[in-house]
């Protein structure tokens, strides 16, 4: 067999699955998928390895199948993790500058200031992902680096991306126990954030995945991942709460929801659920009361989701576009209108079937890269941005 570096292997960590790409890139720089294997399994749990031998025979086993199919040997892999547990920290560095113009060593200043400060408190992470969210020139928002202008305050702002080392090494030894090297870690969250980039206006945007049992939120500037949270709840409470004051199963809740919308509530004001949706007793139950208790508990849910910290609630009264990814089909059509309404109607409903292939985006942003990403990716075509920081986060 021949060794082949040109080609870039992926390999995808979900909930669901393992899964193995291989792709080149082409002479446009687009990234071309050429062999995918998928190994179904349930020990990956929001990217971290429940059974490390398991996972290896796992990925052994799929690395085998494409490596006989391309007639490879592949040495190196970047891996698309689904992982939540993670830092994210924006920070600004500021130079005065009095006048002068902005030299390509103001911006080093700042960027060695900041990137020291970062691994010197946090010494157990590792940087995997950083942006330029930001660069203010005397209080003046900058579209693009400001190298050449002139002013008298310049700041510059920063979003680091941080893992934590003892997962970084437990992923390695994943791969080398496949004779693979650890190329690069990419979260799923920001290859799936570029994806709705193009959709949005001026490349910022919100967006919200509410899973059945866990929730998670992240944000795009100017076309920079600026922010994550993860939540452990889902709409599984929605479910949970109605069961509880009306004292009913779980089951007998879920069914109301695949043959009921809430979202025409007015219609049915006067009117009670049907006998038939009850397993056992039938019970007196409005359809308006039921209501309520979907409204109060979604009205708390985004309300946690907007006002836990200061960054969202500084994100929640501008004009940003809201997309919301409801993992439970039932409670996007029953209760999809609610929804919309409490975002003002600014809400963009995501399709989870419809949704863009992680591992064909992640393949895109290494060949082509990403212009916000301050860490550049491994091609030479890159912006001029990338290959400037370049010099200072090899």
């Amino acid at each position: 067999m021949e060794t082949i570096n040109k080609n870039i292997l992926l390999i995808e960590l979900d909930d669901k699955y393992l899964k193995i790409t291989a792709g080149f890139q082409d002479d446009e720089f687009n990234f071309k998928i050429i062999a995918t294997e998928v190994i179904s399994t349930n020990n990956f749990e929001n990217g971290q390895i429940k059974d490390l031998e398991r996972s290896v025979i796992d990925l052994k086993s799929g690395l085998e199948i494409i490596e006989k199919k391309l007639n490879t040997i592949f040495t190196e892999a970047y891996v698309i993790t689904n992982q939540k547990n993670f830092d994210c920290i924006n920070v600004s560095g500021f130079k005065k500058m009095s006048g002068n113009q902005i030299l390509e060593d103001d911006i080093s200043f700042i960027l060695n200031d900041l990137k020291a400060k970062i691994n010197s408190s946090e010494k157990d992470k590792t940087i995997i992902h950083l942006f330029n969210t930001k660069f203010i020139l005397d209080n003046n928002v900058i579209k693009n680096l400001p190298i050449g202008l002139y002013g008298n305050f310049y700041s510059h702002q920063l979003t680091f991306f941080l893992i934590k080392n003892d997962y970084i090494k437990i992923i390695k030894k994943l791969l080398n126990k496949s004779n693979l090297n650890l190329k690069r870690i990419i979260l799923k969250s920001f290859s799936d954030g570029t994806s709705l980039v193009d959709n949005s206006n001026s490349g910022s945007f919100i967006k919200i995945y509410m899973g059945r049992k866990n929730s998670h939120l992240i944000s795009f500037y100017n076309s920079a991942y600026s922010y994550f949270q993860n939540f452990n709840f889902g709409t599984d409470l929605i479910y949970s709460d109605v069961a509880k004051v009306c004292s009913l199963e779980t089951d007998e809740v879920k069914k109301f929801f695949q043959n009921i919308c809430f979202d025409n509530i007015k219609n049915k004001k006067n009117l009670y659920i049907d006998e038939k949706f009850f397993k056992n007793d039938f019970k007196k139950i409005s359809f308006e009361f039921v209501e309520k208790v979907i409204s109060s508990r979604i009205n708390e849910l985004i309300s946690i989701i907007f006002n836990k910290n200061i960054h969202l609630k500084n994100l929640e009264n501008k004009d940003l576009q809201i997309y919301l990814n409801l993992e439970d089909t039932n409670i996007k059509l029953s209760l999809g209108l609610t929804f919309q309404n409490y975002f003002k109607n600014k809400i963009n409903f995501m399709n989870f079937d419809k949704q863009k292939n992680s591992t064909q985006v992640s393949g895109e942003l290494l060949t082509k890269g990403w212009p916000n990403e301050a860490i550049p990716v491994v091609q030479k075509k890159t912006s001029v941005i990338s290959r400037f920081f370049s010099i200072f986060f090899d």
